[in-house]
């Protein structure tokens, strides 16, 4: 990730998850398309209220939405805002599975190519919710399904400086880097991933 573009006019968001029963932090990334530059600490504070508000009903209590880390393209090094939070999820108490089980939802372009693919991994996956092989119960997946078109729904369509969600590129082998990917849509996918780099000691 140290090569990822955000060209101006873009942001890289990073949110934190915390669990109360696990010390270490996880994080989810997607990138955004700002409608009117510039993007600010109140954009970034927006953009955490409508990701709480769509995964709130994903998670119980001992999951604290804990922070939003904006990186905001410009002419120079990414602008860095901060926004943090103790909001928590509202559903009811859930046993997790162990913390390197994720959701897995991917990112939807027009363009094929393995470069042109996003995933999106949210941790602490209810353990009743899932079978022995890693797939999704029919209701957690519906459950998965509705706070994923959430997510869209409240960046792209009620928080007021996003545009549009985005795959932001790394600098290539050979060439110029690739202008950001919209994302056509957020797919929740009906079984479970390992991702053990969702784990960042604190």
């Amino acid at each position: 990730m140290a090569n990822l573009q955000i060209p101006e006019g873009y942001a890289l968001l990073a949110f934190s998850f915390q669990h109360t029963g696990i010390a270490h932090t996880a994080v989810s990334l997607i990138g955004v398309q700002v409608a009117a530059p510039p993007f600010t600490i109140t954009d970034t504070a927006d953009c955490l209220a409508a990701w709480q508000n769509a995964l709130k009903p994903l998670y119980d209590a001992e999951v604290v939405f804990s922070r939003c880390v904006a990186l905001v393209g410009n002419d120079g090094p990414p602008i860095r805002y901060e926004q943090t939070s103790s909001v928590t999820g509202t559903r009811s108490s859930v046993v997790i599975a162990p913390p390197n089980v994720t959701y897995l939802v991917r990112k939807v372009t027009q363009f094929a190519g393995r470069q042109y693919r996003g995933r999106l991994y949210l941790p602490y996956v209810n353990s009743v919710g899932i079978t022995q092989t890693g797939q999704l119960q029919p209701t957690e997946l519906t459950t998965l399904t509705t706070a994923t078109a959430a997510i869209t729904s409240n960046l792209v369509g009620a928080t007021p400086n996003v545009s549009d969600l985005v795959i932001l590129h790394a600098d290539p082998l050979s060439g110029p880097v690739p202008p950001p990917t919209t994302v056509s849509a957020l797919a929740a996918t009906g079984f479970v991933a390992t991702q053990r780099r969702r784990l960042e000691r604190p």
